[in-house]
């Protein structure tokens, strides 16, 4: 490209300032600041995302490329630096000197946007390879539990089968013995109050518990009320000077009648409770172990003063189980003051279901007068919870 007249074309001073150089630079100076000013407004290069902001960086680096073009040709035609021209007046430079800091700002500004951006996707990057790393963990976890219970489930299934095929080897050991032999009763029943059971198990439906609670509660109230009412007012006179004597009394009455009531239905809900928790369910610990915490726990609970005694109980041959017979026999009065009358029976068997697995079911008879279904409730419970403890699995 020729290099133009600067009396009639193109002012070469304001070609230089447009490279950010002084007039009279040289042509290597030229072209070394084209190359940086390139770096920053080539539409390649820029890093602005807006349309406008493209635009106009595409319009720098045209004018950039023009001054860069007509300089160059002018060195190669005279071989050094254009001398004519008009230069730029005092506050047109620093008008340009303005611009040039407010570019080296946004620039500035956008290299700070992009550190931020590059950090986020470092960090981004990082939570995905630790959630990688956590889902890995799960599946690994969940294909564990997958397999535990395939082998629960083939040591349930083994152990029933074995407990079936006793029982029928008994049950034709028996036959053939005699016909009037009475049959063995099960250690453990499966349930022995089916109309307790009824009731209480939806007592303790979590969604509608609370509404079968408080109906039987308004329930029994009204019955004591209803029958206090008639027995007291049989005798006096509903409106006689004596009714206040009355009115008392039939609080008195309700109020025990409440009591008595609320602690029949909470033993009975205990021994529900307990019921629910000694069928037969699984426990991750060998047929050995189990014993012997079932029997530290019972050695371990008492009431009353009294402590259990175990009167029968032993471990099979092979560690294949073992079945258990304890009794607590306690009275709620003073020591010295009368015998004992009330007895809480513990039965439990077990068997074993596979290597590190024990099937256990547990079983409690009381014999005591209803009045003392709370005391008796209250050792019941406390065992429960000691075995529920001390079989929840290995320490």
């Amino acid at each position: 490209m020729p290099a133009p007249d600067p009396r009639t074309h193109e002012d070469y001073d304001r070609l230089y300032y447009r490279l950010d150089l002084e007039p009279g630079a040289s042509a290597a100076e030229i072209k070394q600041n084209y190359r940086q000013l390139a770096q920053i407004f080539h539409p390649d290069k820029w890093r602005h995302p807006t349309a406008a902001s493209l635009h106009w960086a595409d319009e720098q680096f045209k004018k950039i490329k023009e001054a860069r073009e007509v300089l160059e040709a002018y060195w190669a035609v005279h071989h050094e630096a254009p001398t004519v021209g008009s230069a730029l007046s005092n506050a047109q430079r620093l008008r340009v000197r303005e611009q040039l800091r407010d570019l080296e700002v946004r620039r500035e500004r956008l290299c700070g946007e992009l550190d931020g951006l590059q950090r986020d996707k470092l960090r981004a990057l990082t939570e995905m390879a630790r959630m990688q790393t956590e889902r890995e963990r799960l599946i690994g976890e969940i294909a564990r539990l997958r397999d535990d219970a395939s082998l629960e489930r083939a040591a349930h299934a083994a152990w029933r089968e074995r407990a079936q095929d006793a029982d029928d080897a008994d049950a034709m050991s028996a036959s053939d013995a005699t016909l009037a032999a009475p049959a063995e009763p099960d250690p453990v029943p499966a349930d022995r109050h089916p109309i307790r059971n009824f009731f209480f198990a939806r007592f303790d439906d979590p969604s509608r518990g609370w509404l079968m609670t408080l109906s039987g509660t308004v329930f029994v109230l009204i019955v004591l009320f209803v029958a206090a009412h008639r027995i007291v007012f049989s005798v006096f006179d509903a409106t006689g000077s004596w009714r206040w004597l009355a009115v008392l009394l039939q609080t008195l009455l309700i109020s025990a009648g409440a009591v008595l009531a609320g602690g029949f239905a909470w033993s009975q809900r205990v021994l529900h409770r307990a019921d629910r928790a000694g069928r037969v369910h699984g426990v991750p610990l060998p047929a050995r172990e189990t014993w012997q915490r079932v029997t530290a726990a019972v050695r371990g609970t008492n009431r009353h003063g009294a402590t259990w005694q175990i009167e029968n109980g032993a471990l099979m041959p092979g560690d294949a189980g073992f079945a258990l017979q304890a009794v607590l026999r306690y009275s709620t009065k003073p020591q010295g003051e009368g015998e004992t009358h009330q007895a809480v029976t513990f039965r439990c068997d077990a068997q074993a279901a596979g290597a590190g697995a024990t099937r256990v079911a547990w079983d409690f008879a009381i014999e005591a007068p209803t009045w003392w279904l709370v005391p008796a409730a209250r050792v019941v419970r406390d065992l429960r919870r000691r075995l529920e403890a001390d079989l929840s699995g290995r320490v």
